[in-house]
């Protein structure tokens, strides 16, 4: 089970501009809230992402969606269910797998 420092610091290694989002010392407390930091931040990010980054990402959703557990949970229903409010679905969309898709609201 991943820890949620480790799951901002993964994102932030991937999205360096995510660190921005947080405050010098700030404790990531769960998986959840750093999910929801995670879905503001791409869904108003004014920068383009580069494929490397999307492709990263999508890798690490894929991987997650197949466990039943908290992190699966956190990315379904922190970030996959609202990528379409976000207008978001679009960048990540061609690299999602299907089960990553299908815990996507319509």
């Amino acid at each position: 089970m991943v820890a949620a420092k480790d799951l901002r610091d993964l994102l932030c290694e991937i999205f360096p501009s995510f660190a921005n989002e947080w405050e010098e010392d700030e404790e990531a407390f769960t998986l959840h809230g750093v999910i929801l930091r995670f879905t503001d931040y791409f869904g108003k990010a004014e920068e383009p992402f580069s494929e490397k980054q999307i492709s990263k990402l999508a890798a690490f959703i894929n991987d997650s969606v197949v466990n039943n557990d908290e992190l699966e949970n956190a990315i379904s229903t922190c970030f996959l269910e609202h990528l379409r409010q976000i207008k978001a679905d679009r960048r990540l969309l061609h690299y999602l797998s299907r089960l990553a898709k299908n815990k996507m609201h319509a």
